[in-house]
């Protein structure tokens, strides 16, 4: 009869990060799964992103709604969400603007 070993799982430690985009990155490469045994509990309470929020409409066309939808499944976002995302991104361009 043969022995068989149990091997130990070694413990991945999470990287310290430069920057939010090289946190994303290394995430969007990396199974989450594998760093339970880093991982802290957080206790902190949930709180409702909706209610810092508010809700518009807006009009778009059907050829650009088709091309933001397409976008956004590539990057893994809804197209609400990539539309805020964007809408963020130039109003902190245009404050730094003289």
């Amino acid at each position: 009869m043969m022995k068989t070993r149990k091997r130990k799982k070694k413990l991945l430690t999470i990287p310290k990060f430069a920057n939010e985009d090289a946190e994303r990155k290394f995430w969007a490469t990396h199974d989450s799964t594998k760093y339970f045994g880093a991982m802290t509990e957080v206790n902190e309470p949930l709180r409702d992103a909706r209610s810092t929020k508010k809700a518009i409409s807006i009009r778009v066309d059907e050829p650009a709604l088709a091309k933001l939808k397409s976008v956004a499944a590539k990057k893994g976002l809804g197209y609400q969400t990539l539309m805020r995302m964007w809408v963020l991104e130039r109003l902190e361009r245009e404050a730094v603007r003289p």
